[in-house]
């Protein structure tokens, strides 16, 4: 499984601004996970399936869908 660092990171090398994106993933995940859930973005680990979903949404945003 890859951490919501990971997907930062991922999303960063695609160009977008990070603390920009981070505000975007973090919004999409205390959804999913609720605020109070939410551990450090370098042990919160994503399964495949939202990691995938949360990245295909940025590539989205850049028309790459």
């Amino acid at each position: 499984m890859k951490t919501t660092l990971d997907l930062l990171n991922d999303v960063v090398a695609m160009g977008f601004n990070r603390a920009e994106a981070l505000e975007s993933i973090d919004a999409s995940l205390d959804i999913i996970f609720g605020f109070e859930n939410r551990k450090e973005i370098r042990d919160e680990e994503l399964s495949d399936e939202l990691y995938n979903d949360i990245l295909d949404g940025f590539k989205c945003e850049r028309e790459e869908c």
